[in-house]
């Protein structure tokens, strides 16, 4: 399954233990928001960090993000897995539990985040899609 969102969840690992710096230290707290978040239902793992790709307009489109969206942006995805012996959570009720939850705001992201949360059931500022890709 991959997640794809439109907010900073850059994977530091700094932490205001081991860090001075404040944007390290909150784009970690958007990924641990957002983890957190996806495995509120199920136990979640990943190999990799979120990896920042460069989309344009129509592939934001082809995945579901927000008509509010015009041009290319940067997009992390993320790809997850189910623990072993578990089935993966519908892609709708993840988004579900998403749907504004709040993140913080002014990392790396080339969108303006409607009202500094993961949005998912708004049809122009969904910012969060889940692709279920199991087969």
């Amino acid at each position: 399954m991959n997640v794809y969102t439109l907010i900073d969840i850059s994977e530091t690992r700094m932490y205001s233990s081991n860090s001075r710096d404040s944007k390290l230290i909150e784009q970690q707290a958007n990924f641990m928001t957002f983890f957190q978040t996806l495995c509120l239902r199920n136990n979640y793992t990943y190999d990799k960090a979120p990896t920042l790709q460069k989309l344009t307009e129509k592939k934001l489109r082809e995945l579901g993000f927000g008509t509010d969206y015009k041009g290319s942006h940067n997009v992390w995805c993320l790809e997850v897995m189910v623990d072993e012996g578990r089935e993966y959570t519908d892609s709708e009720i993840l988004e579900q539990d998403f749907d504004l939850v709040p993140v913080v705001p002014n990392l790396n992201e080339t969108i303006k985040i409607n009202n500094n949360v993961f949005r998912t059931n708004d049809k122009k500022a969904k910012n969060l899609v889940i692709e279920a890709n199991i087969t």
